[in-house]
């Protein structure tokens, strides 16, 4: 079998705040991804809450503590599901008040195809997490999470596939017998392909959708910060970005806002919503995926 290596990093990091900062539009998923996150991993806190509020006890809190640390991301491609996954461990680790170390699982988790590696190569990922976390808090992180949890029912599953499906629970499941403190969070696009066996183990599910006019109101606001704009400025961007296949935050940060940027150091003048209003007028948002 290939070496196996997660992509590993250190908590918190004032890269990682900057980047959690700037994802606006998402501050609902932001605090109720950071509050599951720390009902798994701060149990003095729990215990705390309890003994204020509920001192003959509570049997829900019992439930929860059992539940599997799933959390599953999932929707459309340049929403923020990635960049939320990849810096939510920051004002994790503010809260907890100690280090909260990232894996990523690596994008030849697959390895090569030959039997039974897929499987091995699953469970050998959740136990170089285990081993690096330790008695810590961290986050095992697994992109395009649809290529592993697919459906067992899909005509397309090949054997291995459902025998990698089948691990992967099963290691989930563990990390749920063992209370550990490593909660994994699995990305998606497609969360209807996956395994209906792993979407109930989701014990929190966020949906990413593109940006609706309230969101691009703050998103435009955070791309002319330090210029000077009025709020009608930024109520003609969002009017002007009204489309009927809608733009995706990453459409707006990355190709409107360069191309307005680019635009204006080739035209040697200043940067600001008339740059944006005129990239709008050439870009087209992304296609929508299809299901």
């Amino acid at each position: 079998m290939a070496e196996l290596h997660l992509v590993e990093t250190d908590h918190p990091q004032d890269v990682a705040k900057d980047r959690f900062n700037a994802l606006v539009g998402l501050d609902a998923h932001k605090q109720r991804l950071i509050e599951g996150l720390l009902l798994w991993m701060d149990p003095k806190g729990l215990t705390t809450w309890i003994r204020t509020h509920h001192r003959h006890g509570l049997p829900l809190v019992d439930i929860l503590r059992g539940s599997a640390p799933l959390v599953l991301l999932s929707g459309e491609v340049g929403c923020g599901k990635t960049e939320l996954a990849t810096t939510v461990a920051t004002p994790l680790a503010d809260k907890l008040g100690e280090k909260v170390r990232v894996l990523e699982s690596p994008s030849d988790i697959r390895g090569t195809g030959l039997v039974g590696e897929l499987s091995a190569r699953i469970a050998a990922t959740f136990t170089q997490a285990r081993a690096k976390i330790g008695r810590g808090a961290g986050l095992l992180i697994i992109d395009e999470a649809d290529d592993l949890g697919l459906n067992r029912s899909e005509r397309q599953a090949h054997h291995e596939d459902r025998a990698g499906l089948n691990v992967l629970i099963k290691q989930i499941d563990l990390l749920a017998r063992e209370k550990s403190r490593l909660a994994v969070l699995m990305i998606t696009n497609r969360a209807r392909a996956m395994d209906p066996a792993l979407l109930r183990r989701a014990t929190l599910t966020l949906e990413f959708t593109r940006p609706g006019s309230a969101e691009r109101q703050l998103l435009f606001s955070r791309l002319l910060e330090g210029i000077r704009h009025s709020r009608k400025d930024v109520e003609g961007l969002v009017q002007r970005s009204e489309q009927t296949v809608p733009f995706s935050y990453s459409d707006l940060t990355l190709r409107v806002a360069r191309t307005a940027l680019l635009e204006a150091v080739r035209k040697d003048e200043p940067f600001g919503p008339a740059s944006l209003l005129a990239a709008l007028e050439h870009v087209e948002p992304s296609p929508l995926m299809e299901e």
